[in-house]
């Protein structure tokens, strides 16, 4: 390369490194604070796990909400680290009580200070830290519910301590519920499930003032052992709201959706593992809940075959079926059903919906 040419490729560097965003050291970046309250929480009852969270910041559910079937729950937030939700889960599977695994993530941590953690194990023990330089209003409390609930409720830059007040009182009485709510909001807290209970808690701080500067994403995280789809994990509920002008309502509406599928999975898993009363009372509850859902009708009369109570299988089944007469190939196939295919009454409703071979056997 001629000396020129050198001149000219040193000059074009120089323009092209000038040109680069000057990047600041990792010791000065600091990702903007995630000012929200939260609750997690265990239902000895249960076994249930969760946390729920609502902040004036995109995407909260990302970044707070840490739950372990079988170990606990943990809310990390203010001027938050994700790496604590496993590094304090990974400390409670092995023994260690929240307060020392919380300590034990926050040392040597230059911005514990600016930190907010929520922790439960399933042991019953609990722990909520708040670091002084996190911004008013900020604080937590923890407690047990007459029914042994162990929750913690925490939150930062909020309208004021009576916010994780009326968190802790509605995880106390979840029967005392907020005054104005939307319809979704009203349909989700009909049901007092665990998952319910927790956005129970949402709605009772943001009716006492909230997030002080709004409201933007919400998140709902609930593990339970063996609950997951097909029982393949332990996930019941991860529900996220990353931007919405109600974030609440479109929890709500969220939580109203996975409710039915979150009950059908559990009572299949129920009624395969032989515990067909459990089951059949789950479907029956789907049914109050969705009257007019073919499927569900049709998983009752499912259930009621494997129970041997076949007589009234039959009855949900014309139930299903009047409601949706595809179910009748359904029915012809499915393994649940192959002792109430035996009988003279599903030969006859396979006369009135499906024809003569309807009631035919499988080849």
């Amino acid at each position: 390369m001629s000396t020129l040419h050198m001149r000219r490729a040193a000059v074009l560097l120089a323009v092209m490194v000038a040109a680069l965003p000057h990047a600041s050291p990792a010791s000065t970046y600091h990702p903007p604070t995630i000012a929200t309250f939260s609750v997690a929480a265990y239902n000895p009852a249960t076994g249930e796990v969760g946390v729920a969270v609502q902040s004036r910041f995109f995407a909260v559910g990302s970044v707070v909400p840490w739950a372990r079937s079988g170990v606990g729950a943990v809310a990390s937030q203010a001027y938050g680290n994700p790496t604590y939700g496993v590094r304090i889960l990974d400390l409670l599977a092995g023994g260690v009580p929240p307060a020392d695994a919380v300590r034990a993530a926050l040392r040597d941590d230059k911005d514990a200070a600016r930190r907010q953690i929520g922790a439960v194990s399933v042991r019953g023990e609990v722990e909520t830290y708040t670091g002084d330089g996190c911004m008013a209003w900020a604080g937590g409390r923890t407690g047990t519910a007459p029914d042994g609930v162990v929750y913690s409720v925490q939150g930062n830059i909020l309208a004021g301590e009576a916010v994780v007040n009326a968190m802790a009182a509605a995880m106390d009485d979840p029967a005392h519920l907020p005054e104005k709510l939307t319809k979704n909001e009203q349909q989700a807290l009909s049901m007092p499930d665990f998952a319910g209970r927790l956005l129970h808690a949402l709605l009772a701080g943001e009716a006492a003032g909230g997030d002080s500067r709004g409201m933007q994403s919400a998140a709902l995280l609930v593990c339970q052992a063996g609950m997951g789809y097909g029982g393949y994990n332990d996930v019941k509920y991860d529900l996220r709201v990353d931007d919405a002008a109600d974030p609440f309502d479109e929890l709500a509406r969220l939580l109203n959706l996975a409710r039915p599928f979150a009950m059908a999975n559990e009572a299949y898993l129920k009624l395969y593992a032989g515990e067909h009363d459990a089951a059949i009372a789950l479907f029956t509850t789907l049914i109050e809940l969705q009257p007019d859902e073919a499927s569900h009708h049709y998983d009752l009369a499912c259930a009621l075959s494997l129970a041997g109570k076949l007589d009234e299988a039959l009855t949900e089944l014309r139930v299903a079926l009047t409601r949706d007469e595809k179910l009748g190939q359904a029915a012809l196939e499915d393994p649940d059903l192959a002792a109430l295919r035996e009988t003279d009454g599903f030969k006859e409703l396979a006369k009135a919906f499906g024809g003569e071979s309807m009631g035919a056997e499988n080849p």
